[in-house]
């Protein structure tokens, strides 16, 4: 099927979904809770005090309530193939995050209840017009992130992936993009100064732009764009160079080397604090001295710190097999995309459960895991 057809079979759902009753009020519930989450996350009115010591957690365990609450009504349990496999990893997975609690006598109610109801999610083959409600409900949730008493690197981060997100149904067109691309740049620019978030994204959307302009068009179209691309890109890269290298490197790149805390905002010391210190189930929660930072700002160097190093290997092997199999197929590209941008943004942030912050992107990628092991679905794409 070509472009035009698949984008006017995806309209055509996206109408049906949201014409109906059940999709306007999941659409609703979905964006209330996106929005509360994210105002949470900038911290609004002081709303953080409010709910100290629990994070986003019962947010989570409400949101996977109606979620669950959906695939008992629209689907069924699929244990086969790729799904079954999945799920041994994954519940190995839980289980080393249990075993850590325990060992360090740490064990959290809550969170391990946030687990135990993604490993019943896991089990249900996930619905595509579900996927679809959350992807629309984060994206207009996305204005309440500019009610932030001050700018944040969660926010930026935050926008990039759903932003990213958004792109699952964009249509493949240049003047689509430019329109949707544009002025998302100028929102971010306003609300973070974030190096990670603004880098990122102008990575994502030269990605799309290359599918775009690259996957089954003419030799001379795929051309002229990388010609485009590349004097687009050296321009502003040779006359703003030495602004742009202050920026990106906050001074830490000079003649005497390199300085990897000053580049890293002061995240090197922590990791490797994380490193040298590192065991087979973890320290806990307070496995660093968390008076001057929320986070180490990395998803496997905390999941290292707190949970060990059997946890973090699971935890690996179920983010890069999940970015395998989206890549597998043309039409799950854009799945594969965010799962990339959740880990080049994991890099530098923690953008994962069980923090005050990050909450939309987390149960998005959740839900595209699900989405993805469904091996029936995966092989009628590659077909």
């Amino acid at each position: 099927m070509d472009e035009g057809g698949v984008a006017v079979m995806v309209m055509q759902e996206m109408k049906r979904i949201f014409t109906s009753n059940e999709g306007i009020l999941l659409t609703f519930i979905f964006t209330l809770i996106f929005i509360i989450t994210n105002l949470v996350m900038v911290d609004f009115a002081g709303v953080q005090a409010l709910i100290t010591g629990q994070g986003q957690t019962p947010f989570f365990i409400l949101i996977l309530i109606v979620i669950l609450a959906y695939l008992f009504k629209h689907s069924k349990i699929d244990l086969k193939g790729g799904r079954f496999l999945f799920l041994i990893i994954w519940n190995v997975y839980v289980l080393s995050i249990f075993i850590s609690m325990i060992v360090n006598e740490d064990f959290v109610w809550t969170e391990a209840l946030v687990l135990v109801m993604l490993s019943v999610m896991f089990l249900f083959r996930m619905p595509g017009g579900l996927l679809t409600i959350m992807v629309v409900s984060a994206l207009i949730s996305l204005p309440a992130l500019l009610l932030q008493p001050i700018l944040l690197n969660e926010t930026g981060a935050t926008f990039v992936l759903i932003y990213t997100a958004g792109l699952i149904f964009l249509p493949r067109h240049n003047k689509a993009m430019l329109y949707y691309s544009l002025p998302a740049f100028l929102l971010l620019m306003l609300i973070t100064h974030s190096r990670t978030a603004i880098a990122v994204f102008m990575v994502v959307t030269i990605i799309q732009l290359s599918f775009i302009n690259l996957y089954k068009r003419e030799k001379k179209h795929q051309k002229n764009f990388l010609l485009t691309l590349l004097v687009s890109g050296l321009i502003p890269l040779i006359i703003f160079f030495q602004p742009l290298f202050r920026f990106f490197t906050i001074g830490g790149l000079g003649s005497e080397g390199i300085d990897w805390n000053q580049v890293t905002n002061g995240r090197y010391e922590p990791w490797m604090h994380v490193v040298d210190n590192m065991s087979w189930f973890g320290g806990g929660r307070d496995y660093i001295d968390f008076t001057s930072l929320l986070h180490v700002h990395n998803i496997f160097f905390d999941t290292l710190g707190r949970y060990g190093i059997i946890t973090t290997v699971l935890f690996t092997v179920l983010v890069i097999g999940a970015l395998i199999i989206a890549l597998k197929s043309v039409r799950t590209f854009h799945l594969a995309l965010y799962i990339f941008t959740f880990i080049l943004i994991g890099m530098t942030e923690y953008n994962y459960l069980f923090m005050f912050v990050y909450f939309s992107p987390v149960i998005l990628l959740f839900v595209i895991m699900s989405y993805l092991v469904d091996e029936r679905r995966i092989i009628a794409e590659i077909e």
